[in-house]
């Protein structure tokens, strides 16, 4: 069965883009059990493609990236002061469905007006998307130019309480009202930030990468690895075979797991599109040597850690 119709089946609804904030307790109940601040960010996420011209035009024309840095069929993309894709000319085939690996990576805009921006930007170009309201977030998702999945998202926690299971599946918004999942966004209204459209600049410089989405061989080993880690779970669903786990503030799906693919599916062949390694950045040094301590195996070298999750992919731990 294929993600969208395994989504429709088991949430009772006929189109789904993604299985986002699943927490079935009151929010009230809940914030205390997460830390006040953030423990850990995201680094620069590094992606193969076929083609660094194609990836450069995805990235600068579309997204609004500024190219930093080019060297070695390596180039880096981000804002002004900072790095947030790297992209490798390292891969032979597009990606390819059904396997492990990263569903996607998510770019955080942090005003409403910049994520409109980047929207905006998005239409002008005439550029396929899919603008989807999580509640939780509002998101447009879109795929570069090897079929890699991205989202750019503007958190918005504030609207969300609680996840409402009688009846099939839905999202209790703050005043009360009940939402899919992944309801269409409402484009006027995120337009209506939009404080200009000239698109000659780039990304603000507040812009990260706030979220990655795995498709995971196994829900429940990968959600085990990420919480022994120090993340902070929030949903933990394998009846859906979908977690998510935190890392402090109000925010709390920071790194994403999902079976949706079929379960104990290996990671892509090794020349095809995706992703080459993410970058965990931990805020103390007590953090970063709790995470070493729960893996049975690391690797240093490059000024960080080098540790592979329980589905194979890659992962860069460093500290501040």
């Amino acid at each position: 069965m294929n993600r969208k119709n395994f989504l429709a089946s088991i949430l009772g609804m006929g189109s789904l883009l993604s299985l986002k904030a699943f927490n079935t307790s009151d929010k009230s109940k809940t914030m205390n059990n997460y830390s006040n601040e953030l423990f850990a960010t995201f680094g620069a996420i590094h992606l193969n493609n076929t083609s660094i011209e194609k990836a450069t035009e995805f990235w600068n024309r579309i997204v609004g990236m500024k190219l930093r840095k080019t060297y070695n069929k390596t180039a880096e993309f981000g804002s002004e002061n900072k790095t947030l894709i790297v992209v490798h000319e390292a891969a032979t085939a597009p990606y390819m469905a059904g396997y492990s690996g990263m569903y996607h990576v998510a770019i955080h805009a942090t005003t409403a007006s910049e994520f409109a921006k980047m929207m905006y930007r998005i239409f002008a170009n005439n550029y396929p998307c899919s603008p989807t309201d999580h509640t939780m977030s509002k998101s447009v998702y879109l795929t570069d130019s090897d079929g890699v999945t991205i989202e750019i998202t503007l958190e918005t926690p504030e609207r969300f309480k609680r996840v409402v299971t009688t009846g099939g599946l839905k999202i209790e918004a703050a005043d009360g009202s009940l939402h899919s999942a992944s309801s269409p966004l409402d484009v006027e209204a995120v337009m209506k930030e939009l404080k200009d459209k000239d698109l000659s600049g780039y990304v603000s410089d507040e812009t990260k990468i706030g979220h990655i989405h795995l498709y995971a061989n196994s829900v429940e080993k990968s959600n085990t690895f990420y919480r022994q880690m120090g993340f902070e779970q929030f949903n933990f669903l394998p009846q859906f075979m979908y977690a998510d786990v935190g890392a402090g503030g109000t925010y709390h799906h920071r790194i994403v797991m999902n079976s949706w693919h079929g379960q104990n599916r290996p990671l892509a062949p090794a020349n095809n599109a995706g992703m080459r390694h993410y970058h965990i950045v931990f805020k103390t040094k007590e953090r970063l040597t709790k995470a070493l301590n729960s893996v049975s195996t690391y690797e240093e070298k490059e000024g960080g850690f080098w540790v592979n999750d329980p589905t194979g992919n890659l992962i860069f731990l460093t500290h501040v």
